[in-house]
């Protein structure tokens, strides 16, 4: 089942989401893909984060930044370093 962008409803990623304050889709709904690009990857090299990182939609209870099951400090790819779900 395709994901949808949560501003607008589209099945596109990148820019181009009309109602998204950054411009960009998000898909937020899948916490087994980056929610800019689709891709399975964390870390850098997402083409359309506007950190250039990949960023997983919530759930599974592991970090969106990095996939890692733990909590507080410590993550390698959040920009607060802070393992977020």
């Amino acid at each position: 089942m395709a994901t949808k962008c949560r501003y607008c409803g589209s099945s596109s990623y990148g820019v181009g989401c009309p109602h998204s304050p950054t411009k960009r889709h998000e898909h937020v709904n899948d916490e087994t893909a980056c929610e800019f690009c689709g891709s399975r990857s964390y870390g850098t090299g997402c083409p359309h984060s506007p950190t250039k990182k990949h960023r997983h939609g919530h759930g599974g209870d592991k970090c969106i930044w990095c996939g890692s099951k733990s909590s507080g400090v410590g993550c390698p790819h959040s920009p607060t370093k802070r393992h977020e779900r």
